[in-house]
């Protein structure tokens, strides 16, 4: 009778455990929307653009997008699509340079990966200037510097595609919006 109650209590223990295992395996897993590898889908991201009169989507792209004119197969000169950055300015984000990002989940942060240009460490709250929040399928951060404010969210959309948007508002000059989406890369 002992060894039959030992092992009951064993028996609702391994259960217990195994729930408890579940459990932790489904928060982990609510994660998984904002993790992983993502690639600029270019056309549905020209489809979302916001009107920004001053600015094409393609800006901030480091110079993977340009736009050309010729004649008889010669190219014409057209011009910069915006003004020149002035020197010492912060010139755009990091996350609107890239054609590719991947996101992972280190301790308790958020580790970005911009394919080709950098990455960055997002921690919960108020860090290194930078003040961040993210839920099982959004991301909002947002800081400021003495030139403007810049708020970026990435938020995971019902079809699964990821959807990234940057305002920045400079100190002097027009608010401009940018909007990409990203697939998942398999």
């Amino acid at each position: 009778m002992k060894a039959h109650a030992t092992l009951q209590i064993m028996t609702r223990s391994v259960s217990l455990f195994a729930l408890s295992a579940a459990l932790s395996f489904a928060a982990c897993a609510g994660e998984l929307a904002l993790v992983g590898a993502w690639t600029l889908n270019v056309e549905r991201t020209e489809a979302v653009q916001p009107d920004n009169s001053t600015s094409h989507w393609w800006e901030g792209l480091g110079g993977n997008f340009s736009t050309s004119v010729s004649v008889g197969g010669i190219p014409v000169p057209t011009g910069s699509a915006g003004p020149e950055p002035q020197i010492g300015s912060p010139g755009p984000p990091q996350m609107l340079r890239c054609q590719a990002l991947t996101i992972e989940h280190v301790d308790d942060s958020l580790l970005l990966t911009y394919q080709g240009v950098g990455s960055e460490i997002l921690k919960p709250g108020a860090y290194r200037g930078m003040r961040s929040e993210w839920s099982r399928r959004k991301l909002t951060s947002s800081y400021e510097s003495t030139t403007r404010k810049v708020k970026r969210s990435l938020e995971v959309d019902k079809d699964g595609r990821l959807l990234m948007s940057v305002t920045i508002n400079p100190r002097k000059g027009k608010t401009l919006r940018y909007k990409r989406v990203f697939d998942r890369t398999s």
